[in-house]
């Protein structure tokens, strides 16, 4: 039988997309050292609506699936981009997405703390395939059997606050 206790405030970690965000959650804490998030789940907004529309359907979801109540009690792990010297992904304007929508969720759960973290400030120079694997191998296919790509970095990045990953 697992034991378990109620940690000091929910953790959320989140891997931002404007069409594909995954979010992983934790409410309590495992003393056996698993970890595993009481929910992760992935995020669509439609793709008819403009950008900050977008942005902000994704938050008002996140709220309805969490009841985070603009983040009261709640810490928030989020990656933001970071801008590597390529002109690629700031010429195609991904990069501005993804700050755009990170700046929405900073303000619409303006309650909760929130940390920052960079791809490489949590991960590395680990790929995503890296990072499933990792996951996969350490949980088992009986706790990820509905996670998808996005889940997955959700979950390393929570992992990787608690000092887990």
């Amino acid at each position: 039988m697992k034991v378990r206790t109620t940690r000091t405030r929910p953790l959320v970690a989140i891997d931002p997309g404007l069409n594909s965000m995954g979010v992983a959650y934790w409410e309590v804490d495992s003393q056996d050292g698993e970890y595993v998030p009481d929910h992760a789940f992935l995020l669509h907004a439609p793709r008819f609506m403009d950008l900050t529309n977008r942005a902000l359907w994704l938050a008002r979801q996140l709220d309805d699936r969490l009841m985070m109540v603009q983040g009261i009690g709640h810490h928030v792990v989020c990656e933001y981009p970071s801008y590597h010297g390529s002109i690629r992904g700031w010429a195609t304007g991904d990069l501005q997405k993804l700050v755009l929508l990170v700046g929405v969720l900073v303000g619409y759960f303006h309650l909760a703390s929130w940390t920052l973290v960079t791809p490489a400030g949590w991960k590395g120079q680990l790929s995503k395939e890296v990072v499933i694997r990792r996951l996969q191998k350490r949980f088992g296919p009986g706790a990820t059997n509905d996670w998808t790509k996005d889940c997955w970095d959700a979950v390393g990045i929570g992992l990787w606050k608690m000092g887990r990953f």
